[in-house]
């Protein structure tokens, strides 16, 4: 079963720009140096995994290279120039030294482009091999990563086979003629998916090392995932990746299935819930999580309603979307079992009463669902009262205060349900009433 996760989760998250100039958790890890190396590094952040070898595998591998300090001078114009002439749909060059001797002389009075992506290509691809072949001798140790390992194991696969031995030969200054056809014909003929997996290795090489390069930048520590078969995350002072000075904030969920968030407008819930997501999210892509500590089981799927509108397209109403959003993930709870579930203000394209009544059925229903995880946030403090008297929620919230009418905010979750409300405040500190009224005391006098 693959990890579920869903466009609307993406957006959420905000894991890849929509438009240009969008702040994103891909351009947060992109260092790559070359074109394959963000091919790479977007392909591992599109699919999510749910096999705990694998993703330990990824960890580990980025954790050797920022333990051992591990670095590679990717050369973008060289490795794309391989790519060019690996892909050129021109007559592979004959293995016979007539052949290559008049190609060659051919090509000294009259220049063909075609020869000289192959002299060129060959060339630079030389260079890699070589460069490769100094750099494992720096890694070849015990315990050595799964993914150093078969990029060792492919080296020493060319560095054995005897075809390849002269091309990979330092003391080999400049290829021949007869080397140039030689080779050429070897490497498109015969070896190319070989070079090919030689060259998908070194932009796997190209993403661990961008996302390696960010962990030791920005501070960040490396999930431990659990093969527990009872669903919980332990999360130590966690924060979001985006923010200048963030709050560092803890959340477990250990022996409890769903986590009640309360707390005033713009005191830090959606922040909060987006930066659950998202270090559930990146544990299962194998990378290091914006947190000091994080211990958590291996979830089938992740699906938040964070930013959501009504559909134009589809004629649905706001509180439709929601209403719909509700029963897809259920659907995926359904399917996949263990997920994570995150909700940010349920039902808010309702009535206050409908969505009361709506958010504890719907909080009730999840509280017995003990194989998934539940993180729901809601402006509705009566709904909390109620679930209190259930077994199966824990309470947070975030604490506000007025100084005058400013409302002060620490961002600091504590244990609790918060009563604070400041939407009334914030609206007259904009002095929308007054700007209203003054425009009526305009039509009036006009």
């Amino acid at each position: 079963m693959t990890f579920g996760i869903d466009k609307q989760t993406m957006l959420d998250l905000n894991i890849f720009p929509q438009t240009k100039g969008d702040i994103s958790v891909f351009d947060y890890f992109n260092q790559t140096a070359t074109k394959g190396g963000r091919y790479e590094l977007a392909n591992m952040m599109e699919s999510p995994l749910n096999d705990l070898h694998k993703t330990n595998n990824r960890i580990s591998a980025i954790k050797f290279i920022c333990d051992n300090k591990f670095n590679y001078d990717f050369n973008k114009e060289e490795i794309d120039f391989i790519e060019h002439y690996l892909n050129q749909n021109t007559p592979i060059l004959r293995n016979n030294p007539i052949d290559s001797l008049w190609i060659w002389i051919r090509n000294k009075y009259k220049p063909t482009n075609e020869y000289y992506i192959i002299s060129r290509g060959l060339d630079y691809l030389r260079g890699q091999l070589q460069r490769f072949s100094e750099i494992i001798n720096t890694i070849n140790q015990p315990d050595v990563p799964d993914f150093f390992q078969e990029l060792i194991t492919e080296v020493e696969k060319a560095s054995g086979n005897t075809a390849f031995r002269d091309i990979l030969n330092p003391k080999l200054e400049k290829i021949s003629f007869w080397q140039l056809s030689k080779y050429d014909n070897l490497i498109r003929k015969k070896e190319k998916e070989r070079i090919r997996t030689f060259l998908k290795l070194t932009y796997q090489l190209d993403a661990y090392i961008s996302v390696a390069t960010t962990v030791i930048d920005e501070d960040l520590t490396f999930p431990e995932l659990s093969e527990s078969t009872k669903p919980f995350i332990r999360i130590k002072g966690m924060f979001h990746p985006f923010l200048r000075d963030p709050v560092l904030n803890d959340i477990n969920l250990v022996n409890n299935n769903l986590c009640f968030v309360s707390g005033a407008n713009m005191s830090g819930k959606s922040t909060f819930l987006k930066s659950v997501g998202l270090c559930i999210y990146l544990s299962h892509i194998g990378f290091p999580v914006p947190a000091i500590s994080m211990e958590t089981s291996v979830f089938n799927g992740l699906y938040s309603t964070i930013n959501i509108s009504d559909n134009i397209e589809k004629g649905y109403s706001h509180y439709y979307s929601e209403v719909k959003r509700v029963k897809d993930i259920a659907l995926m709870i359904k399917e996949k079992k263990r997920v994570f579930v995150i909700f940010d203000e349920l039902f808010r394209g309702t009535n206050v009463k409908d969505a009361y009544e709506a958010t504890l059925l719907i909080i009730s229903g999840f509280t017995k669902i003990k194989d998934s995880l539940f993180i729901i946030s809601t402006h509705i403090i009566e709904v909390g009262k109620e679930l209190e008297k259930l077994q199966g929620p824990i309470f947070k919230c975030f604490n506000s205060r007025l100084e005058g009418e400013k409302p002060i905010y620490n961002y600091e979750l504590i244990e609790g349900i918060s009563s604070d409300r400041l939407g009334l405040t914030i609206l007259r500190n904009e002095k929308i009433l007054e700007l209203i009224e003054e425009i009526s005391q305009n039509h009036v006098n006009q």
